[in-house]
């Protein structure tokens, strides 16, 4: 009897242990929801108060990054800088030029050309740090994705992460129909940096 009493005391003690991990758990969770819910609501709020930046305008958004746009370019296919040289079976040298290519004809290019520095205090992923749009007649959205050279710079990759106080040069690139870039309506850049919106006028 008494071995059944010390057996059931320690399932006893192990179940309030379980009981109370869960309820700190629990508890976390519930902080960083909330914690997210904040960050949320403040973001939507200060997204209401988009801040004009220009060309070559440095903006510095203390512990994400400091960002400086340097042109806009509309094009059927963004060239690497680069050419790359090859050879064939026979040893004999040849170049190549890569380049980044419209999925559909109909369609061109807008892309600008941006220096990224990371102010975060680790290793982070370009998304986490920036997001683009353009907006066109001020309520059509194009969501940019991001492009960088390679290394050697005959090349692009989309694989863009930055460690503590890096510097990039990146392509926002989107594509839009040739007859909104042909016409004259207005487009926009958005950014989306921290809880803060940056708007440059692009045309």
């Amino acid at each position: 009897m008494e071995k059944k009493s010390v057996f059931s005391r320690a399932i006893l003690f192990l179940g309030l242990i379980a009981l109370v991990i869960n309820t700190v758990e629990v508890n976390q969770i519930r902080l960083q929801t909330k914690s997210t819910t904040a960050e949320s609501s403040i973001q939507k709020i200060m997204y209401n108060f988009p801040i004009n930046i220009k060309l070559n305008q440095k903006i510095i958004n203390d512990n994400n990054a400091e960002i400086i746009i340097k042109d806009k370019n509309f094009a059927e296919k963004i060239i690497a800088p680069i050419t790359k040289v090859e050879y064939n079976l026979w040893g004999e040298p040849y170049r190549t030029t890569n380049s980044y290519n419209i999925s559909d004809t109909n369609n061109r290019f807008l892309y600008v050309n941006a220096n990224i520095k990371s102010l975060f205090k680790k290793q982070q992923n370009l998304n986490g740090l920036v997001k683009a749009k353009i907006i066109y007649l001020d309520k059509y959205e194009f969501e940019c994705f991001a492009l960088k050279t390679t290394k050697d710079k005959t090349d692009f990759t989309t694989s863009i992460s930055l460690m503590p106080l890096q510097s990039e040069e990146i392509y926002f690139v989107t594509e839009m129909p040739k007859d909104f870039v042909n016409s004259n309506g207005s487009i926009k850049l958005e950014l989306l940096v921290g809880n803060n919106k940056y708007v440059m006028k692009l045309r």
